[in-house]
């Protein structure tokens, strides 16, 4: 194991729901460095152990995973097509949602 302490350093958060991280409470996520003492955290909305892909977003029809080569995957819910009664409607439904993961992400 090998121990360091990173001084002077960035860290910009995405958190489910505590705006600023809580002493001694522990996060499941995914830390990333994007740049020269530049690191981002991503919560993870899953409880529990903690995941490869963390998720970020699970929503109603969709859900985004942060992958470990650092590329973000969308992943659609299994619907009931026979029980969509309007398509215009549920596309827009899920096109909301769309935007919405991706706000996780920015």
């Amino acid at each position: 194991m090998q121990k360091n302490t990173n001084l002077c350093v960035d860290l910009k958060t995405v958190m489910q729901n505590d705006a600023l991280l809580a002493e001694g409470q522990p996060y499941n996520g995914l830390l990333t460095r994007d740049g020269e003492d530049h690191y981002i955290f991503e919560e993870s909305c899953r409880r529990g152990r903690c995941p490869r892909n963390p998720k970020l977003f699970d929503g109603n029809y969709c859900s985004l995973v942060h992958m470990q080569n650092g590329k973000y995957q969308i992943h659609m819910k299994t619907i009931n097509a026979s029980a969509i009664d309007d398509r215009r409607d549920f596309a827009f439904r899920v096109y909301t949602e769309l935007l919405t993961a991706f706000d996780v992400i920015d």
